[in-house]
């Protein structure tokens, strides 16, 4: 199998590549990742983790070196065609997150003359929602290799409620595509108790970025408990363009001696370091390890402005828990706090089971045992049909007017999706 991505910072897709790499080594299958970028601007400790289970290729290990083309311009950079075939004995099946890397998947594979199922993983549902049609040229291709060329059963949505997503806003029949929960965990014993402990103690983890809203508001949440009398602390773990503006709300609000900023957080640290706290908010990946560890977990609803959630993990896992508009009630984090804290101790033990019950279907076993189901997918006789120099010169101008223009399209792609299914 070959991942195709770009860079490994410490993030919940990047993990999630790890895991499923290791989890293919204890399995003796063969996993390879290809990042286009350099050594240097991945996580070194997500890097060397991912080398012990798989085989780690940068950019110039297939392309000739021409600088700037080769890394910034896979589809069109001159590959070194021994290299790429020797790289295909090993690959029954290329995976990828984005409509570029799976194009640059189809030039791998037809380079090397062979034909090997493409899927993409809908990890997050922003990636081919925002702009509509406002989009750019290159980004129109990929949307439709993506969702008119590609199999159905190559598209992989890791919940009903994504795929139902996805099939009300493109308007397309996703039923024969495969859903699935992502692999996060391994199951293993846990020791917990209801304790509560004199400070509640609270905590986030992941990338401080825009639509990740309840890294703002839980800052309010927090300057509240406080001014009821509750000893509360808050640990954030993370880096992002938010922090910015964090630092100067945790200011405003006094919270110096509450809230605290602590950084990225070492991926195999995770555990030890989570298993001290009372309660997590969050999504994504991150969420699924707090809960497998027995820890209460409210769910973070990405783009939500109030402060409200769908609840804990535990009652709305088999959901697409982090996406705004689900048909599911909303309720107060502040009030859910306040509960949790009155709580009995036998109360919160129950609640820390059902959280512990709540992962059986997260397990990286059981995820990669779905994955590795997709390498008999049969691929169109024929290539997708693109102009390579368009989509490429597309994706530099592109770029040039994401960076000079605040109102492109991409640039409000949050802001689009906070109004977006509004409840």
């Amino acid at each position: 199998m070959l991942f195709i991505y770009r860079v490994l910072p410490m993030g919940g897709i990047e993990t999630f590549f790890v895991r499923m790499a290791k989890e293919r080594h204890r399995k003796n299958l063969k996993t390879s990742i290809l990042l286009l970028s350099d050594p240097k601007e991945s996580n070194q400790e997500l890097l060397n983790e991912m080398r012990k289970y798989a085989t780690v290729l940068f950019y110039y290990d297939l392309f000739y070196r021409i600088p700037v083309v080769s890394k910034y311009f896979p589809l069109l950079a001159p590959m070194n065609k021994k290299r790429v075939v020797q790289l295909f004995n090993e690959v029954n099946q290329i995976h990828a997150f984005v409509g570029m890397h799976a194009l640059l998947g189809q030039r791998l594979s037809s380079i090397a003359n062979v034909v090997v199922p493409i899927t993409i993983g809908f990890y997050h549902y922003i990636v081919y929602i925002w702009g509509g049609q406002n989009v750019a040229h290159h980004d129109k291709v990929s949307r439709k290799f993506v969702f008119n060329f590609l199999p159905k059963e190559a598209l992989l949505f890791f919940s009903e409620g994504n795929r139902d997503f996805h099939s009300k806003h493109k308007q397309l029949d996703f039923s024969p595509s495969q859903v699935f929960r992502l692999g996060v965990v391994d199951k293993k014993p846990i020791n917990i108790s209801g304790e509560l402990t004199a400070i509640l103690k609270v905590v986030a983890v992941g990338r401080l970025v825009e639509f990740k809203t309840y890294n703002l508001y839980m800052l309010d949440v927090i300057h509240q408990l406080k001014s009821q009398g509750v000893f509360v602390q808050f640990d954030i773990y993370g880096e992002g363009p938010l922090r910015g503006e964090m630092q100067v709300r945790i200011k405003e609000l006094d919270l110096q001696d509450a809230v605290f900023l602590k950084g990225n957080l070492d991926y195999s640290l995770f555990d030890d370091t989570l298993s001290n706290y009372d309660l997590f908010v969050g999504s994504g990946t991150a969420i699924i390890q707090a809960a497998s560890l027995g820890i209460p977990s409210i769910v973070g609803v990405e783009n939500m402005l109030e402060p409200k959630t769908y609840g804990y993990f535990s009652d709305v896992h088999t959901c697409e828990y982090n996406l705004k508009g689900l048909n599911l009630p909303l309720i107060s984090v502040q009030e859910l706090i306040e509960e949790y804290v009155r709580l009995s101790e036998a109360e919160r033990l129950a609640l820390k089971n059902e959280h512990l019950l709540s992962i059986e279907n997260f397990t990286n076993k059981s995820c990669q045992d779905a994955i590795e189901s997709l390498k008999n997918i049969q691929m169109p006789s024929k290539n997708f049909p693109f102009n390579a120099w368009a989509y490429e010169t597309s994706r530099a101008v592109d770029q040039v007017f994401r960076i000079l223009n605040s109102q492109h399209p991409y640039n409000l792609r949050h802001e689009e999706l906070k109004i977006l299914d509004k409840p």
